[in-house]
């Protein structure tokens, strides 16, 4: 399932995938089948959703994928938590993504079960793991002891199976110094991608704005990461974030078309019936709608006074007067309502926020992120 026909470049030379980001399109569910999880991650954006433990039934997720292939065209579902391996009918689950026909991506913290393993061999169809480090220590300083070495070994297991395999790394300032290692250990274990994520306090990590990057340091980080992973056979992905007003035009035509959560790109769908268009906001009651009698009903009315989709649609001042505003896309929402990072009132037009969930790979040849990444 491999496909190392990759070649380097930098964010700089964009424009060989113009024409794929602008014509490839694969709609996606992320589909949160449980809320138990045996990890409390220090940067866990699901927040309280831990301590409720709700699930989904094996039936309800069938409505949910029947209705939302005809209403959004989705082919492709992502399985999340909590940790999805937990879900006592994961096994029934699973069977119900295949016999609709979609494509399944099970994103695991990597605790999974020898006695598990058979239950996925036959209907996964790629793996999602959660690493927040080089090193066990610190790994273990983010996620909690004991979860180290059974993440690589579900790893090598993935990747020993043949599967399409990643590794997801949420960089803050715990484990920033171990990236460019992550790289190294990403391309020795065989993976096929390697994604970064830019952190933003939320969830479990409202508290914790100290584990933050700050816009200076995370694009610096950025040009660490393009030399490191340039030459690769693992694939590196991350999120700009931040960058100089000059470098706008580069991403437009990597792809970037401001913030996702105003395309519905992200529709994600949690046991409590709640569609989330936007990560920033799944521990807030701002959620965009709700999945009911097969159909995702948007939140609207006198007494709504504002959802994720009215947000990310309001525009700073500051963004309609300035010459980079059709390019940047006015910055990113949750920014702005969280009141952390770089808020659209607050830029000084020469280091500009982006939307921090739009990926880019390095190496240029790399499908557009809604294909490979996504």
């Amino acid at each position: 399932m491999t496909d190392h026909s990759s070649h380097p470049a930098l964010l700089s030379d964009a424009a060989p995938f113009a024409a794929a980001a602008a014509a490839l399109r694969e709609p996606f569910l992320f589909l949160y089948i449980t809320e138990k999880c045996p990890l409390r991650c220090l940067h866990c954006y699901m927040g309280d959703r831990l301590d409720k433990e709700r699930r989904m039934s094996p039936a309800y997720v069938a409505d949910v994928l029947s209705s939302l292939r005809v209403t959004y065209g989705q082919s492709k579902v992502y399985l999340l938590g909590g940790e999805p391996t937990t879900h006592p009918g994961f096994g029934e689950i699973l069977d119900i993504c295949k016999q609709q026909n979609y494509r399944v991506v099970l994103t695991s913290n990597g605790l999974i079960p020898a006695r598990t393993w058979p239950v996925l061999d036959e209907r996964i169809d790629s793996f999602s793991f959660s690493m927040d480090g080089a090193t066990a220590t610190t790994h273990e300083q983010i996620r909690g002891p004991n979860t180290w070495k059974p993440l690589l070994a579900s790893m090598r297991r993935a990747v020993t199976g043949g599967f399409q395999t990643r590794a997801i790394m949420t960089i803050t300032t715990m484990n920033s110094h171990e990236v460019l290692a992550a790289i190294d250990l990403a391309e020795q274990m065989g993976l096929d991608m390697l994604s970064l994520h830019y952190f933003t306090p939320t969830g479990l990590g409202r508290t914790r704005p100290e584990l933050q990057l700050p816009p200076q340091d995370w694009m610096a980080l950025c040009e660490q990461i393009q030399l490191a992973a340039a030459g690769r056979t693992v694939r590196v992905f991350y999120p700009p974030a931040f960058v100089t007003a000059d470098a706008l035009p580069g991403l437009r035509a990597a792809g970037y078309s401001g913030c996702t959560a105003r395309n519905l790109e992200r529709l994600a769908v949690f046991p409590d019936g709640r569609v989330y268009i936007c990560s920033a906001f799944f521990d807030t009651d701002l959620h965009y709608g709700e999945f009911r009698d097969g159909h995702v009903v948007p939140r609207a009315g006198a007494k709504v006074e504002r959802t994720e989709l009215t947000l990310v649609n309001q525009v700073s001042s500051n963004c309609r007067s300035c010459p980079h505003g059709t390019l940047c896309g006015g910055g990113c929402a949750a920014y702005d309502h969280l009141g952390t990072t770089l808020r659209s009132a607050d830029c000084d037009r020469h280091t500009v926020p982006v939307c921090p969930l739009w990926s880019t790979p390095v190496q240029a040849g790399t499908e557009h992120r809604l294909i490979d990444l996504r």
